[in-house]
């Protein structure tokens, strides 16, 4: 009986960690202390309905559209609470600066930080799209998975715009010639996974080979291999 009730303590705390990352909101003041981001809105205007349409959370309000114009930088970071703001909060202070201070040392130019509320991963497009950086580097809080840390996790979606040769070479290689993106994903950042200062590293030493190659996702990894 003992170590059943544990199991059963242990899956009920976890459940309770998920809850709180789903439903905790992004704290826009604490990242400001972080660098001096720029803040955005989804066409979600609430969690209940960032939760409920994740079509909305994938689109800028008419209101941010009208606030973005091209700025010819090489990379975007965007930060969004996702599924868990909790990760964004935890991860993000020793995550970023090391981020920041690589692409800078690398003389990589990068657009001020977008902050964004109730976001999903398809919200990386519009932003490419009205800003026309070669690469965004969407920072977002996951789905809560099996434990406490867990519900801690960031990914970094690293979503390449394809134009000129590159886009061709990637129809080529998808077999879609209406391909746009490509996409490369680091995942699992967290204390307990891939911790936040070394993630920021990883993820910095993963932008220098998308420029350097003009390609993400697969066809990167086919390239380097």
């Amino acid at each position: 009986r003992g170590p059943a009730n544990d199991v059963t303590r242990q899956t009920r705390v976890n459940q309770a960690a998920a809850r709180a990352a789903i439903q905790a909101e992004l704290n826009l003041d604490q990242l400001q202390e972080i660098a001096d981001f720029r803040v955005l809105t989804t066409e979600a205007a609430d969690k209940e309905a960032h939760l409920n349409s994740p079509e909305a959370g994938a689109r800028l309000s008419p209101e941010s559209r009208l606030q973005l114009a091209p700025e010819g930088r090489q990379v975007q970071i965007v930060v969004s609470d996702g599924l868990s703001a909790l990760a964004v909060e935890q991860n993000l202070p020793d995550l970023l600066p090391v981020l920041l201070d690589g692409l800078k040392g690398h003389g990589i130019s990068i657009g001020p930080p977008i902050a964004v509320r109730y976001g999903r991963v398809k919200l990386a497009e519009p932003v490419a799209d009205l800003l026309q950086p070669d690469l965004v580097v969407f920072l977002l809080g996951e789905r809560p998975g099996g434990d406490a840390l867990a519900s801690r996790s960031l990914s970094a979606y690293l979503v390449y715009r394809l134009d000129g040769p590159a886009q061709t070479e990637a129809a080529r290689f998808s077999g879609n010639p209406a391909i746009r993106f490509e996409y490369t994903v680091i995942s699992n950042i967290h204390p307990g996974g891939l911790p936040p200062t070394e993630a920021g590293a990883v993820i910095l030493e993963k932008i220098v080979q998308i420029l350097a190659n003009q390609a993400a996702g697969n066809r990167l990894a086919a390239r380097l291999a």
